[in-house]
């Protein structure tokens, strides 16, 4: 069970990557569409690695939880939350992808499209803040 908890909390380490990307994000935005190809294609190579490092959350947590008495509520709650980071991180893509597509053409397009990565990595840096409050305070849902 050490060895899953010390996976667990090296992988919540890692997935901290999405409390700092809102900041990142926003930086897109202010680049010309031709170096937001570049800058988009980091975040989305870190994008992916982030939503493999959830999976490995998922299973180690499934486990922990296992070991734990924990309510069902704090449960339900912490599942419908990961669920809703792992569509947040799912949805960021389509918007790299497009501005990656783009090949820096259309400030338009790229602009719109920076915005909605920015709204996701917004969204995503919420939930993990507030999974970590309930995964270091599981009393508060009891």
């Amino acid at each position: 069970m050490q060895i899953v908890l010390f996976l667990h909390v090296l992988g919540s380490l890692a997935v901290g990557f999405y409390l700092l990307l809102p900041f990142v994000a926003a930086r897109m935005g202010t680049l010309e569409p031709a170096a937001q190809v570049g800058y988009a294609k980091g975040l989305h190579n870190l994008n992916r690695v982030g939503q493999w490092l959830l999976i490995v959350q998922f299973l180690t947590g499934g486990y922990l939880i296992s070991q734990y008495d924990l309510s069902v509520l704090w449960m339900v709650v912490v599942i419908v939350l990961f669920v809703a980071l792992g569509a947040m991180t799912g949805m960021l893509g389509g918007p790299l992808k497009r501005v990656i597509a783009s090949g820096g053409e259309g400030k338009q397009a790229a602009q719109r499209d920076a915005s909605r990565v920015v709204m996701f990595s917004g969204i995503a840096a919420v939930l993990v803040f507030v999974l970590l409050l309930l995964m270091y305070y599981p009393q508060w849902l009891a």
